[in-house]
């Protein structure tokens, strides 16, 4: 279960207030952020002196808000009730008191005037066999009042900021190393016909720094930093994938080898309508880089197949989905041959 992400803005602005005081005033406290939604949420806390018995006091909520949004907890008493009339925001608050004591009521409800909006980066150098990974969260002022000097603690760590009407200022908040990183590409030609070879990212992060965000990624040479593309994560799983374009030094190359037909069985009219096949299909998978490349071939099949031979190692992935992977060297050119039959077909071919 992820962790529970907690960020504190403390403004220290207290008030008194006597028993049966109309409560008016709006003096933050503290500003909560949960990482699930990156909703912010403002606490008021009042100081009060309780008598005995029941203690009413009056508070305005802030427009827009439903009842249900507002979680209200006491100290020194207990919350007897809050009433709050349909003809405007007033809400009643009535809390009972053994004795006389000095007692805080916190009312705590979303704020819209601030949001937050996580981001990572992602910076790979040719020589490093991972990226370097980093965090970064985006805070915009969406109100119209200036946030004087707030002190935000994110992660363990503490920062100090004043932001203007709907003014976003972007925090750092942790570089993290990356678990396990690949550099792959893929060939898939059943994907609508698509016969290029793409080039992929993939990644294992820290799964204590996972939240919905987008993810922008980088490679950096003696040249500069290129940036290579983006993509948007759910936070949900540490295993990150990113298409980064085209590999055009790996080249894929299928041929049919066989086709036949065997077994098969014809009707009154003398038409086939069920026969089995052997087939063999052929790959020539080329690397004409430089660096040693790894790529991931899946083989699209009719779901009947039965495998008879293969030349390399493989995994089937789904009823009609094989896959084979390589890693070839600089120059290298290697040929995969498969073979398998068709059992009952009524149309076409395995391959």
């Amino acid at each position: 279960m992820k962790k529970l992400l907690v960020i504190f803005l403390i403004f220290f602005c207290w008030r008194w207030a006597s028993a049966q005081e109309v409560i008016l005033e709006k003096n933050p406290e503290e500003i909560l952020i949960f990482a699930g939604d990156s909703q912010f949420y403002l606490r008021e806390t009042w100081m009060v002196q309780l008598q005995s018995g029941e203690n009413v006091y009056s508070w305005e909520k802030p427009n827009a808000l439903s009842d249900d949004e507002i979680f209200i907890q006491v100290e020194g008493g207990v919350l007897n009730s809050i009433l709050t009339p349909s003809s405007d925001r007033g809400s009643t608050v009535t809390i009972l008191a053994d004795s006389p004591t000095e007692g805080r009521i916190h009312f705590t409800y979303p704020l819209s005037s601030l949001t937050l909006n996580y981001l990572y980066q992602y910076y790979w150098e040719k020589e490093k066999a991972a990226p370097s990974g980093f965090l970064f969260a985006d805070i915009t002022n969406q109100g119209q009042e200036v946030i004087r000097n707030a002190n935000f603690v994110i992660a363990g760590k503490e920062f100090t900021l004043q932001l203007e009407p709907y003014e976003t200022k972007r925090l750092k908040i942790q570089e993290f190393q990356v678990i396990t990183a690949e550099k792959v590409s893929r060939y898939a030609s059943f994907n609508y016909g698509d016969t290029d070879v793409h080039f992929f990212w993939k990644l294992a992060v820290p799964t204590y720094i996972l939240f919905p965000a987008k993810s922008e990624y980088f490679e950096k040479s003696t040249s500069g930093v290129v940036f290579l593309g983006e993509n948007f994560i759910s936070g949900t799983s540490p295993d990150l994938e990113m298409e980064i374009g085209k590999s055009n030094d790996l080249t894929v190359e299928e041929k049919i080898l066989k086709q036949d037909k065997i077994n098969q069985v014809y009707n009154n009219k003398g038409q086939v309508v069920l026969y089995d096949t052997q087939e063999k299909k052929l790959y020539i998978v080329a690397n004409r880089g430089s660096e040693v490349k790894k790529i991931e071939v899946f083989v699209p099949l009719q779901p009947s197949f039965e495998m008879i031979s293969h030349s390399v190692s493989l995994d089937r992935i789904e009823s009609n989905r094989l896959i084979f992977t390589l890693e070839l060297q600089p120059q290298q050119k290697s040929e995969v041959v498969l073979e398998v039959q068709g059992k009952n077909l009524t149309s076409g071919f395995v391959f």
